[in-house]
């Protein structure tokens, strides 16, 4: 009899592991060492997440690509009046021809099916959102953020624990800060509390917010996100772009960076949540690692061995020091 092994019981192995043996715990589930392995490092690398059935990208036919959408959501704003036929009619002049039914699915995907709602939406300004990056081998140090949540998972006395990280691109430096839950009030306070005031002391000049596509906060609060964050980086002096990284854009070394980070910060956390330690004292200790992280840990960098604030100020010609608030335990 095979056992359908869901992501959840998959998780729950993982840490009988770490507790009752890696031997025993395969032999009781009649699994691999192998397999088990394997687990343990998807779940490093990606979190709870990970440990979803591998499933290979797969575009169905019918499907509106992305190009077409953004088009779309275009014209849609340019011409709020016109319904789904004469939409039809427009988008042939820029050379696409889809149905009817299918303009009228992106309407309604969009919540755009209502003139009204369309008129709404003519309306609405996204002067911080872009549709294009420049080349990554063209980014300099402090110009392009990248943000992802990392589900931890669930965890007895403790509960759901999520890592909110903000990670910038070229020089690796990263604002890490666990919560309990999804919300756009744990992002405001990571980029608020500890991101921009990073990127101030460091003279950045950031110009990029990246996001992934798949990001729960991206779904559960896209309104917010818009208005809200133009709101903060506008209130803090910046110009920020926000982009939504597509499902045609080469991401290899981008997921091997997110991957390589979480992997750090759960292999350092994983014993201590065994020892039974409370989400307010990981939050403190993941404090500390986060900054040995950026301050210590020599990683390669192009051909040089240092750390992301001492690569930092090397491409900078600038050694800056982070102040001494960089270096207190702060609870939030």
């Amino acid at each position: 009899m095979v056992t359908i092994m869901n992501k959840n019981l998959k998780f729950n192995i993982i840490f009988e592991g770490q507790t009752n043996g890696v031997t025993a715990t395969c032999q009781k589930y009649n699994i691999s060492r192998t397999i088990y392995y394997r687990w343990l490092k998807r779940y490093k690398a990606l979190g709870i997440e990970g440990l979803d059935d591998i499933k290979k990208d797969f575009t169905p036919i019918n499907k509106t690509s992305s190009d077409i959408e953004n088009v779309l959501l275009g014209l849609f704003k340019t011409y709020p009046h016109y319904g789904p036929k004469a939409i039809k009619y427009l988008l042939e002049e820029f050379g696409y021809n889809i149905s009817e039914s299918a303009v009228f699915n992106v309407m309604k995907r969009h919540s755009l099916t209502n003139r009204e709602c369309r008129i709404k939406f003519s309306k609405k300004k996204d002067n911080n959102i872009t549709n294009s990056l420049p080349p990554l081998n063209e980014i300099n140090s402090g110009e392009c953020w990248i943000f992802w949540i990392t589900n931890y998972g669930n965890f007895k006395n403790i509960g759901n624990i999520y890592e909110y990280t903000i990670f910038d691109f070229k020089s690796r430096i990263s604002c890490t800060r666990l919560y309990h839950d999804i919300s756009f009030n744990n992002f405001e306070d990571l980029l608020t509390a500890v991101a921009i005031p990073v990127s101030q002391t460091l003279n950045f000049n950031t110009k990029y917010l990246c996001f992934f596509q798949d990001s729960k906060i991206i779904k559960q609060t896209i309104t917010i996100l818009n208005s809200k964050f133009s709101k903060i980086v506008q209130d803090n002096g910046l110009d920020i772009k926000t982009y939504i990284f597509k499902s045609n854009d080469i991401l290899g070394n981008i997921d091997e960076l997110r991957k390589q980070y979480t992997e750090g910060c759960l292999s350092y956390l994983m014993p201590l949540i065994h020892e039974g330690m409370l989400l307010n004292e990981l939050k403190m200790q993941l404090q500390k690692h986060i900054r040995a992280y950026n301050l210590n840990l020599k990683t390669k960098f192009d051909n040089e061995i240092c750390s992301p604030i001492e690569y930092h100020n090397k491409l900078t010609n600038n050694p800056l020091i982070l102040p001494l608030w960089a270096y207190i335990d702060r609870k939030y």
